[in-house]
């Protein structure tokens, strides 16, 4: 059914080229297939990191062989890069960014960094899932309320592990500090971003966190988890942000209470250097990014010659799409 699906819907939109969001998926893998009978130009989307999950060499080979099928990529950043070229793939096709957000629509709309709220917070965006870490945050947040912290923490989300967050958060110090609330949709999201002291994104593993994007549009300082893939790209130490191990939350505390302690002249430079670095990272960015990709992909056919093809990405794509 998913072979006669992408079949008539190729058919019908005679595309010149497509652009598979992902490859992991048996219907990715199917499209692979397809695009390759009728020679089209393939190109991947990809935010998948080496340590995102633990490898197996059998299936990176297969995927090495998958990745032969691709004409090019655009990737969330330097780790996803990485991996793409580990697993065979020319640096030359590769474009970026992926994962970016509106930055204007996040900003103030003075274009001013936003000023920390009456009663600072600490705020953290993302759902409420073991890889987020909140438990490890909650713990380093307990610390930093031991030691005389007093900016209070906020937490936007939803998920499973609701109500052993909240449990944990009622053991601390000071449990009245600490704010739960559920999913937020852009407009409150964006007053939450503007309320806000700084961010701070625990995780133990993330591909990117987009989150971090929203926020230093926003006008925030931010902490970040080493474990983020936005961290490589988007943040300098001491510079754009501050990272931090996930698994230590004595830095973590650490990183708070040097949030907490920024000047106003510091606070400024950090916020403004983060914006710049966005920049990069925008919508205006990833299309510039994908048109360059397409363009690179669609050349051999404009030239007369077939787009990039491969056999053993054929055999590749049927024999993992029949896991």
């Amino acid at each position: 059914a998913v072979d006669q699906q992408l079949e008539a819907l190729l058919t019908r939109l005679q595309p010149r080229a497509v652009l598979s969001v992902g490859w992991a998926d048996r219907t990715y893998q199917r499209l692979l297939l397809a695009c390759q009978r009728r020679r089209l130009p393939l190109l991947l989307v990809s935010d998948s990191r080496w340590r995102d999950q633990p490898r197996s060499l059998p299936l990176e080979l297969l995927k090495a062989q998958l990745l032969r099928g691709y004409s090019g990529a655009l990737v969330a950043g330097r780790e996803s890069r990485a991996y793409l070229e580990q697993l065979g793939m020319p640096a030359a096709v590769i474009e970026q960014p992926w994962d970016v957000v509106d930055n204007d629509a996040f900003a103030a709309p003075s274009g001013t960094p936003a000023s920390p709220a009456r009663r600072p917070e600490l705020l953290c965006v993302s759902r409420f899932v073991a890889k987020k870490n909140h438990l490890g945050l909650l713990e380093a947040y307990g610390r930093y309320q031991r030691e005389g912290g007093r900016w209070g923490l906020r937490l936007i989300g939803s998920g499973p592990l609701e109500a052993e967050i909240r449990a944990a958060a009622a053991r601390l110090p000071q449990p009245e500090r600490i704010v739960l609330e559920p999913f937020r949709q852009l407009e409150a999201l964006r007053q939450a971003y503007a309320a806000a002291a700084g961010f701070v994104l625990a995780s133990h593993t993330d591909q990117w966190g987009l989150v971090v994007n929203e926020a230093m549009a926003a006008g925030l300082p931010v902490l970040v988890s080493s474990a983020c893939g936005c961290h490589a790209d988007l943040i300098t130490e001491g510079v754009t942000g501050w990272g931090f191990d996930p698994a230590d939350p004595a830095a973590l505390c650490a990183a708070i209470h040097r949030l907490e302690r920024l000047s106003a002249g510091e606070r400024s430079a950090v916020v403004a250097a983060a914006r710049q670095r966005l920049e990069a990272f925008s919508p205006e960015a990833f299309a510039a990014g994908l048109e360059r990709a397409l363009e690179r992909a669609m050349a051999p056919a404009l030239a007369g010659a077939r787009p990039r093809s491969s056999r053993r990405a054929s055999l590749s794509a049927a024999l993992l799409s029949r896991r």
